[in-house]
């Protein structure tokens, strides 16, 4: 490298062109002695090494698969006020999305199973619109016992669409194979109104709260579907009775085993009234 340095200068300084000091025309030709010496190193290395690919673009990942289940329950919603929970209403959703009227096959036990997601999906509305309401400050000041009283109308709210279609729903999910799918969602609403309701109590009344309140809720659930007042007022009355016979504090065993079985057959002579097959 020096060699090749020092032959260039040789070179430059004796043109006859060039009639400048010697330190001067150096330092003018050093800018062309360092690409010089870059393109003699690179011609080197280029003989040794495969030239560089272009960098790739960084891959973004991809979102996960959406489960078919999901568009299939949001398709089958809207059939449900004229077509009820029922295989009807499946198939109709699948022919929406396009797919085979066995698409129903996704929600094992056919109705139960369509009733089951509905159910799973209303829980976690039910979360998010509890959240917006403690956001906007309407939960705080309530005592205890209020927004339980607020919770239950908020969640009997979410049937209303359904409301007409909804004694379906309970005949189908009474029947002995769907009885413990029923009795843990019930079982599921009760404890998440008490949870946000602010409760958080863990002796024996843990039990006998969430007991009382899943008759309860029961008991106007099943009210509301006969009720014909606006806005069913009737059945938020209803719900200030029971509420008011409920004695949370202290509720004892007997207490409790009375209230579920009001709820039982509630429920029961309910379904028979509106034709209901158990």
């Amino acid at each position: 490298m020096s060699y090749l340095r020092t032959a260039i200068l040789k070179s430059l300084c004796s043109s006859t062109v060039l009639r400048q000091p010697i330190k001067q025309t150096a330092i003018r030709c050093l800018p062309v002695l360092q690409q010089t010496q870059r393109t003699f190193v690179a011609a080197s290395t280029s003989d040794n090494k495969p030239p560089s690919l272009p960098l790739q673009k960084e891959e973004k990942a991809l979102p996960p698969p959406k489960d078919p289940r999901e568009d299939m329950f949001h398709a089958t919603l809207p059939f449900i006020p004229q077509y009820g929970w029922s295989m009807e209403s499946l198939i109709h959703g699948a022919r929406c999305l396009g797919y085979p009227s066995v698409a129903h096959g996704m929600f094992p036990g056919g109705e139960a199973g369509l009733i089951d997601a509905y159910l799973l999906y209303q829980r976690k509305m039910f979360a998010d619109k509890v959240k917006e309401k403690y956001l906007k400050g309407e939960l705080e000041r309530l005592s205890i016992n209020e927004r339980v009283k607020v919770l239950i109308l908020l969640r009997l709210d979410m049937n209303k669409p359904y409301i007409k279609k909804w004694p379906e729903a309970l005949a189908i999910m009474a029947r002995p194979s769907n009885v413990s799918m029923s009795l843990k969602h019930l079982a599921d609403i009760a404890d998440d109104i008490w949870y946000y309701a602010g409760d958080r109590s863990p002796d024996m009344n843990w039990y006998t709260k969430r007991g009382s309140l899943a008759a309860i809720y029961s008991a106007a659930d099943l009210f509301m579907t006969r009720d014909l007042s606006q806005n069913y007022i009737e059945t938020e009355r209803f719900l200030d009775r029971r509420l008011d016979q409920a004695a949370w504090l202290g509720s004892s065993a007997r207490q409790l085993g009375t209230m579920l079985t009001f709820g039982a057959k509630s429920m029961v002579s309910a379904l028979a009234n509106r034709g209901g097959r158990i």
